[in-house]
C-alpha cells in the first residue's frame, strides 16, 4: 500500500524568530516529545552521473532514516535504518499543503555496504528534533529553511492529515508563515552541477 506525506515549507530569518518558533514549538508539544521526534536522515545519491539523456530522469535521491529513542541509539550501529524514498509531489488539486508519494523499507545488516552496493554515495546529514536550537544555517546570512511534514498516511487519510497541518500553520502564525511550495521547486530528481 502506498504512503503518503502532506508538508509545508517556511523560512526563518533570524534567531529571535527561532527562539520563537522554539517556544511555540514546545508549547504545542512539550518537553516530554523531544526524543520521541528525534530522527538521523542521511541523503545518499548516486556516486557516477548518468549520461545526458532520458534515463538521467531515473536517478532519485534515497535516504537512510532511523529513529532515536535511546541512548545506546546514539551509536549507528544500534539503530534500526529505513530505506527511504519520496516520490514526486502531486499536483497542487485545490489542497493548500505538499502532497507526495513515500516508500519506507526496513533493513537490516551493514546499511552503509548497502548503499555502496546500490552504487549511492552521501550527500549531507540531517538530523531533526523538536528542538531546533541545533540547527544548522541553511545560509550564512542567518536563514534557515523549516520543512513541516505528516507521518506518512494512506490515501484515503490524506485529507485529514493536510487538515492538520492547516490547524498547526494557524499555531504558528505570527512567528513563522508555513506556505505551499510549487511542487517542481521538491522534485525527488538528483540535481548534477
Amino acid at each position: 500500500m502506498a504512503s503518503y506525506e502532506c508538508s509545508l515549507q517556511g523560512i526563518i530569518e533570524s534567531e529571535a524568530q527561532k527562539k520563537a518558533v522554539i517556544d511555540r514549538i514546545l508549547g504545542i508539544a512539550g518537553n516530554d516529545s523531544m526524543m520521541d521526534l528525534y530522527e538521523h536522515e542521511i541523503v545518499f545519491t548516486p556516486t557516477v552521473q548518468t549520461p545526458l539523456g532520458p534515463a538521467r530522469n531515473d536517478d532519485v535521491v534515497l535516504r537512510l532514516v532511523s529513529r532515536i529513542e535511546t541512548d545506546e541509539q546514539i551509536s549507528l550501529k544500534h539503530r534500526q535504518w529505513y530505506l527511504c524514498m519520496q516520490g514526486n509531489p502531486e499536483p497542487q488539486r485545490g489542497r493548500s499543503v505538499v502532497v507526495r508519494p513515500t516508500t519506507r523499507v526496513q533493513l537490516g545488516g551493514d546499511v552503509f555496504r548497502y548503499m555502496k552496493s546500490l552504487g549511492y554515495s552521501q550527500l549531507y546529514k540531517v538530523k531533526t528534533k523538536v528542538d531546533i536550537s541545533t540547527a544548522t544555517l541553511f545560509q550564512p546570512d542567518g536563514t534557515w529553511l523549516i520543512e513541516v511534514v505528516s507521518v506518512p498516511v494512506a490515501q484515503e487519510h490524506v485529507n485529514q492529515m493536510a487538515t492538520q497541518l492547516q490547524k498547526f500553520k494557524v499555531l504558528v502564525n505570527g512567528i513563522i508563515d508555513l506556505e505551499y511550495v510549487d511542487n517542481r521547486a521538491l522534485q525527488n530528481k538528483v540535481s548534477y552541477s
